[in-house]
């Protein structure tokens, strides 16, 4: 069983290490972090088996009744669409990194931010709220009436005071 001031005290402290309750800036992470030296990641760092990407071994084409000419033509070929694919592949890897640091990630942070200042708000509103987690049900210190646990992250204040008038109301 816990207080609504306890959870409340909860999402203060997620709002603090977002350093909007506090006036330190939190270093920035995720896509927006800088970059680290380091040795490469797990699969990075392996040896890849077979032969290099665009070399003529490993091919299930039989190159011997072809002349030379059309082989090298086909190795240019392959490697011009490698080249192009790689091009097209950090170009539009760099526009979804652009647009989740610029757009997605800062919605989603504001979001959060204001969900959590909704929970403070409401702990503030009724003190005497309170929640059991483990039977997902709320009620009123002291009352005698329960009702199901809504959605904590997702109730406005004014749910809340429905909610609390309902308990109130037995």
């Amino acid at each position: 069983m816990h207080s609504i001031g306890e959870l409340a005290a909860l999402a203060q402290a997620q709002l603090n290490q977002t350093g909007q309750g506090s006036t330190s800036a939190s270093p920035a992470q995720g896509w927006e972090a800088e970059p680290q030296a380091g040795p490469q990641p797990g699969w990075a760092q392996q040896p890849q088996a077979g032969p290099p990407r665009g070399s003529w071994a490993g091919r299930s084409r039989d190159y011997f009744g072809m002349s030379v000419g059309d082989g090298i033509g086909d190795a240019i070929g392959d490697a011009a669409l490698g080249a192009v694919g790689g091009i097209l592949g950090r170009a539009i890897g760099r526009r979804v990194q652009k647009a989740m640091s610029e757009r997605v990630m800062p919605t989603l942070a504001a979001n959060r931010q204001s969900m959590l200042r909704q929970q403070i708000e409401i702990a503030q509103r009724h003190p005497d709220l309170r929640a059991c987690l483990t039977d997902k049900v709320v009620f009123l210190a002291g009352g005698g009436r329960v009702l199901p646990m809504p959605n904590l992250m997702a109730v406005t204040a004014d749910q809340a005071d429905a909610l609390v008038a309902q308990l109130r109301n037995s």
